[in-house]
């Protein structure tokens, strides 16, 4: 036996394990100690993963099975699935070991907190910033999965696409009363090594179940589990150990600081549990507060959600209730609480009763534990909404695109307004395409300042422009043009263009209720009207008629 720096006694000779191509064990088997802690190995070249290194106790051992497989400046990253000390203990150690200055520590931003504590001098790959996916030099990946509270609030685990191979950190852990036996063969003493870690580490069985479901839609064909301790579990064992460890009972007094009545406890635990459900399966704030909302109330639990947030391309708070989404405010509503997000500084869990009575606290306590749990699903949709609004965008004016107009849904009856500015090329060619740019931001300013809160304003081409104006008769649309030619007749362009005068040739379709027309007819004779003022000398409104278009 050998003392490593850190006083821990292990066997030098102990040799490292493949578990799969470029998969290896390179944990460390302390002598007479129940709680074995694994560290992993992926071998990719220069590209090089060591997974939770370990404490400084159990540092020398890893890093003498690592250099039996390869130099140490081929570690690339440390994956720490946590921030305790039988994962990131060593990493002061390795600061001075690890020689390479691009070395990253590949976590969440959670545990990130913490690990900054162990003063080390690494980087950090947070996985909320690359999409939960780590790409590899050769093309290989590793993809990872958010399991809040198992057992740290930013717990996650990682997966090697090539081997198959699930990185559980703490899921699956056991205390081993046989550290000889490393892969487990045997599902019943495997369980039963798991089962008091599992009752002691984890708050429930339903964030259990819910997290392990998680994993095994994630990824449906794990190969085998190398957890951080216990022991490693391969092939046809995977699913049946899956299986089994959610039926272990744990925390289910983890709720209990207002109220130890056990049928409101279990109350509370059955709601959690579908509420966890449900945000696998939301896809919007909507369905979201939706599903919580019909789960408290098939669970009898008094009390209803909201969800609050804001909506930069609105510029404005909206509230998702049971009547759907509103706008909003941000402060407070008196008789509820409010939950907010961490790390989303513009949006709040609301927690209330429609009967104004007093709010269970066990409940609250249930809702601000979930809140990081949420998140992700709120920084999904505004992430799709940034993209879907920058798609359909015109990047120059901020006006809607082709793409934006083509997802109209009309009303039963509204105007189209077709505007082309006059004799545009030639401000190109006299004073540039960058002043030509800024002439169009300006004109685009003015007709959407002009325009009603409810129009659309869109650039549909170089120097063409649209707005749609719903339920109103072609003599407001006439109207409402006379405006945006004023406004933008009156735009002072001394600046980018001295002596240039702006104008515009507009032409105004109506679709009147029953009319057949989709808007794709109503945009085309808008279109007609517009080439008419063109003919008639420009700088002019024409208003489409069907009876001169025969």
């Amino acid at each position: 036996m050998q003392r490593g720096s850190g006083g821990g006694l292990y066997d030098p000779a102990e040799q490292p394990v493949e578990l799969a191509e470029g998969v290896w064990w390179v944990g460390v088997r302390l002598n007479d100690d129940t709680f074995q802690c694994h560290a992993y190995l992926i071998d990719n070249g220069i590209d090089s993963v060591l997974v939770d290194p370990g404490s400084n106790v159990t540092i020398d051992g890893v890093l003498g099975k690592v250099r039996q497989i390869m130099p140490l400046d081929h570690i690339a990253y440390l994956v720490c699935h946590h921030a305790d000390p039988d994962v990131c203990g060593s990493l002061h150690d390795l600061s001075g070991i690890l020689k390479r200055d691009d070395v990253q520590i590949v976590t969440e931003w959670r545990a990130r907190d913490l690990i900054d504590h162990y003063g080390h001098r690494f980087q950090y790959y947070l996985l909320e910033d690359h999409g939960w996916a780590l790409n590899l030099a050769g093309g290989r990946e590793m993809q990872f999965q958010l399991t809040p509270y198992l057992h740290f609030p930013g717990a996650f685990v990682s997966f090697d696409v090539q081997s198959r191979t699930l990185f559980s950190a703490d899921l699956f852990g056991g205390f081993v009363p046989d550290s000889n036996i490393l892969i487990g063969t045997d599902l019943d003493y495997i369980l039963e090594a798991a089962r008091p870690f599992h009752q002691h580490y984890m708050p429930s069985r339903q964030l259990l179940e819910v997290g392990l479901t998680r994993i095994q839609h994630h990824w449906p064909d794990i190969a085998r589990i190398a957890p951080q301790h216990g022991h490693i579990i391969e092939g046809d064992l995977v699913r049946p150990a899956f299986e089994g460890l959610k039926q272990v009972e744990c925390g289910i007094f983890t709720l209990a600081d207002a109220d130890l009545d056990l049928q409101h406890l279990m109350r509370l635990g059955e709601s959690r549990a579908s509420i966890l459900q449900a945000l696998l399966e939301a896809e919007s704030p909507g369905a979201l507060v939706g599903h919580v909302n019909r789960i408290l109330h098939d669970t009898q639990v008094a009390a209803r959600v909201a969800l609050r947030l804001y909506l930069p391309d609105e510029r404005q708070w909206v509230e998702w209730g049971s009547k759907g989404p509103s706008t909003a405010h941000s402060g407070t509503r008196r008789g509820w609480t409010t939950i907010p997000l961490d790390g989303l500084p513009k949006a709040n869990i609301l927690v209330g009763r429609d009967d104004d009575g007093s709010l269970d606290p066990d409940f609250a306590a249930m809702l601000d534990m979930m809140a990081p749990i949420i998140r992700p699903t709120i920084e999904k949709y505004l992430s799709e909404r940034r993209l879907r609004q920058e798609a359909e965008t015109d990047q120059l004016t901020g006006l809607g695109n082709r793409r934006a107009l083509d997802l109209v849904i009309p009303a039963d009856s509204y105007c189209v307004v077709a505007m082309d500015i006059d004799h545009f090329k030639r401000v190109n060619d006299d004073f540039g395409h960058p002043t030509g740019d800024r002439v169009l931001q300006k004109v685009s300013q003015a007709v959407r300042a002009t325009a009603r809160s409810g129009d659309g304003v869109f650039r549909t081409g170089g120097e063409e422009f649209l707005v749609y104006l719903p339920r109103a008769t072609k003599e407001a649309a006439v109207r409402a043009s006379e405006r945006m030619r004023a406004a933008v007749s009156a735009l002072d362009l001394t600046s980018d263009a001295p002596g240039c005068r702006i104008s515009l040739s507009v032409g105004i379709a109506e679709l009147e209720r029953g009319e057949p027309w989709r808007i794709g007819d109503v945009i085309a004779h808008a279109d007609e009207a517009l080439y008419q003022a063109k003919r008639g000398g420009r700088d002019q409104i024409a208003v489409y008629s069907a009876v001169q278009a025969k």
